[in-house]
């Protein structure tokens, strides 16, 4: 008998053929889903501007007009219960497809509007109407949108939109809205929306006269009914095709999720399946209300145990329907796309979301807190093998020998997930920002790589990177491209009077405080028009402190903030350092000028190009070449250090670039480490490719001389192997024997892909033959096919290991 309601059911009299019903059940969920065409959704954003578009809503407290808007939307918005599902919600109005907020980046991205159906990269179907529809609203947000609300003047946001369009020295993603958090998932499930708009209510009580506290508990007030009647929408719709289906048990299933939805998210969960659906309502909801990327349930297998160890022990359900409904609900993270245009897509390629789904870490007073529930997360990440979600997994010095076999089991197998997290690092580097070791113990992965407390921080983990490599460019020509004339730096030496390394370093970490502090001159404009224009008061609600302190999360309500700021190129520029120091200065085998004179002319001259290739490199256990990496992030964060946001956080220094490091590589000159322009950047914290000649130990023990407390926006460490060698158990159990030594010796975190080199190229030249191969791609797994062809260049150029 099918899982249909809440109440103790019968069991099965075939256990084996239970199982082939329910394995058959999420299979048939999943090919649904990767069967589906992407699209466009238009709905959000036609909504949204039919609400703005009534003069009176525009008068209202900006905090207002945020809950009614997004209530307005959810309330009108098209809903659907596919075939057999029993986890229910629809982020868009199809089966898989993306939103547009025009009053954030949406102009920016329709300007490739009638291009999406046929584009080479990530194409989206889009309806001739629905283009129609959306060009009709652009002339209401042209003046409208954060970026015009963000400037002083029409040249200024000019020049803001260009640069961003651009991006070759910094990307603002903040520009765009702010996501990047792992809302308090556990107090909506314990409360219910009901709960929370009455903790709302008591202190708006509290707080009569002052004006913004008092809107801000109002918006909090409606953004929880919206919520809730969202859920009872579905109710309501299962109960009506309950009613006109013919297949019995699938009845039975309708009216099982018309219970459910009737209750939650309004009455907070009592039973496993509940508190799944509660957080997946959430999860549609904080996607449409602000930039729709990196909204992270995070920690599901600690704040769901309880649920479903209740159940079990009630016999509410067994482990595999609970194992189901877990299947059943990441099928559905899947059905997100984001609505990137071209020059978006370059810097964050892949259908890139970031929904992450973390396993394994401890409980609050430091014991290891994993459960039946990780091991059920874990089948499921490795069975699916899904874009979403992302999934990541905790380790430590207790970690059970049982969860370490399994996650690295998974990895060797080829799943590409989970990532590989350090608590022994990473929760001391939280607690030396000021997070207190409870909150510091519950951390989860946010986005790509980046650790927050969960419930409790608004980090904006992502709100920028900076391109790392183009700042030894200007150090180089005196804050100039080489060959070129305009000034984008501060002015430094220029190469001729520089006699010693010490001169170049200078010029370095002159032209780093002058770019970070550009950066932050727009990134601080930004997060003001964010708080002023565009609070998000739902996902403030489930963020703990905003409804104490009276203050939406974009202002700093929440009890920790932080802002991501992400080096891209560190690896590059150390590596040039390295080769600068040892071919000028150390062997003076070439001048300054004559190194300046083959960068211009892109390292045309082979004989030199090899012999800087050949000069030591990162990731080859070579100190002397390590150390000057490590000399690059060391500047990076001095020129953050002692910075603050408007929100009154600090900004946290990040190493992982998205897809940036490939599109970078077409725009920074060739480097003094050998690399030519158009060549990628290095991936994160990962070695440069090809450059990493030792194999795997020797890049694990460069890694570890890598001081982690100095990247506590987290880091992205790629590394690659063959199949062949790891596919084994003896390989199996020889990669779980050198990342545990790695993550002994201080590692933070690593993202394993296993794959035969061969397939790859397979799969570039015939992509119809692997349609959902799943690769880790920075700090994200995505569908090989869904990378540019210059990023599916990247992945197969990367050095694969063996053992």
């Amino acid at each position: 008998m099918p899982l249909s309601t809440n109440k103790k059911q019968a069991r099965p009299a075939s256990p084996g053929l239970f199982l082939v019903q329910k394995k058959d059940r999420v299979t048939r969920l999943k090919e649904a889903v990767q069967a589906a065409t992407p699209g466009i959704c238009t709905e959000r954003a036609l909504l949204w501007t039919e609400y703005f578009k009534d003069k009176a809503n525009r008068t209202k407290h900006v905090y207002v007009q945020m809950a009614e808007a997004l209530a307005h939307s959810q309330k009108n918005r098209s809903i659907a219960i596919h075939p057999g599902e029993l986890i229910v919600g629809n982020y868009t109005s199809r089966r898989v497809g993306g939103l547009l907020f025009p009053e954030l980046h949406g102009l920016v991205v329709m300007q490739d509007l009638f291009k999406f159906p046929n584009r080479e990269t990530n194409p989206l179907e889009i309806s001739r109407l629905d283009q129609a529809r959306l060009l009709s609203i652009a002339p209401f947000w042209a003046t409208r949108m954060l970026a015009v609300k963000t400037c002083d003047s029409w040249l200024d946001t000019f020049s803001l939109v260009l640069n961003q369009l651009m991006g070759n020295y910094y990307i603002i993603n903040e520009a765009a809205g702010i996501s990047h958090i792992a809302p308090d998932y556990e107090t909506l499930c314990r409360l219910g929306t009901d709960g929370i708009a009455a903790k709302a209510a008591k202190l708006q009580k509290q707080n009569l006269m002052d004006a913004d506290k008092w809107y801000f508990y109002e918006s909090v007030k409606i953004a929880a009914e919206g919520l809730a009647a969202f859920g009872e929408r579905y109710a309501q719709l299962a109960g009506e095709m309950a009613e006109s289906e013919l297949d019995e048990d699938r009845a039975a299933e309708l009216k099982g999720i018309a219970e459910v939805c009737s209750r939650v998210p309004r009455k907070g969960a009592k039973t496993f399946r509940e508190a799944l659906q509660c957080c997946f309502f959430a999860q549609i909801a904080i996607n449409n209300e602000s930039l729709d990327n990196s909204v992270c349930p995070g920690r599901m297998d600690h704040y769901l145990y309880p649920y479903y160890e209740k159940d079990l022990k009630t016999g509410l359900l067994t482990r595999e329907e609970a194992k189901e409904l877990a299947g059943a609900f990441s099928v559905k993270m899947s059905e997100i796309v984001p609505v990137f245009s071209k020059y978006i897509t370059r810097t964050h390629g892949g259908f890139f979301n970031g929904q992450i789904v973390n396993v394994g870490g401890t409980h609050k007073n430091g014991k290891d807190s994993t459960n039946e529930l990780t091991m059920i997360f874990l089948e499921v990440m490795d069975e699916l093998r899904m874009r979403q979600p992302n999934y990541t997994a905790r380790v430590h010095k207790n970690s059970p020998k049982e969860y370490l076999d399994k996650v690295y089991g998974i990895l060797s197998n080829g799943a590409n997930s989970p990532s590989i997290y350090n608590d022994e690092v990473i929760v001391p580097v939280l607690k030396q920002n000021g997070v207190k070791i409870g909150d510091a113990r519950n951390y989860t992965p946010v986005g790509c790589v980046e650790p927050v407390a969960q419930g409790v921080s608004f980090s904006s983990t992502d709100a920028a990177l900076f391109n790392t490599a183009i700042i030894l460019e200007l150090a180089l020509n005196q804050g100039r491209r080489l060959g070129r004339f305009a000034r984008i730096g501060a002015k430094t030496k220029p190469v001729s009077q520089m006699t010693c390394i010490e001169d170049v370093q200078e010029a370095f970490e002159i032209q780093m405080f002058h770019g970070i502090n550009r950066l932050l001159k727009d990134l601080q404009a930004i997060e003001i028009a964010n708080a002023e224009y565009h609070p998000t008061p739902l996902s403030s609600m489930l963020l703990d402190g905003c409804l104490e302190n009276g203050a939406c999360s974009t202002r700093g309500g929440t009890r920790y903030n932080f802002s991501g700021i992400q080096c891209v190129g560190l690896v590059d520029a150390g590596d040039s350092l390295a080769a600068i120091r040892q071919a000028v200065f150390e062997d003076k085998k070439l001048s300054m000028e004559e190194l300046a004179g083959h960068l211009k002319n892109n390292l045309a001259d082979d004989r030199w190009r090899h012999y800087l290739l050949n000069m030591p490199k990162f990731g080859n256990d070579d100190p002397e070449a390590d150390v000057w990496t490590a000399y690059a992030l060391d500047v990076f964060n001095a020129a953050l250090d002692g910075k603050t946001s408007t929100r009154g956080g600090k900004y946290t220094v990040g190493v992982y670039s998205v897809t940036l490091h490939e599109y970078w590589g077409t725009v920074v000159s060739a480097l003094p480490n050998g690399r030519r322009n158009g060549e990628s950047l290095s991936n994160g914290m990962s070695p440069s490719n090809g450059q990493d000649r030792k194999g795997p130990t020797a890049v694990l023990n460069s890694m570890n001389r890598i001081d982690y407390s100095k990247t506590d926006n987290g880091i992205n460490f790629n590394i690659k192997f063959d199949a062949n060698t790891v596919g084994s158990p003896a390989g199996c159990m020889a990669m779980k024997s050198i990342f545990s030594t790695y993550f002994k010796r201080g590692g933070m975190q690593a993202q394993i892909n296993v794959l035969d080199p061969k397939v790859l190229i397979e799969a570039r030249d015939n992509p119809e033959a692997y349609p959902h191969l799943l690769v880790r791609v920075s700090g994200y797994s995505a569908y090989f096919n869904d990378l540019t062809p210059a990023m599916k260049e990247e992945m197969i150029r990367r050095t694969s290991m063996g053992l």
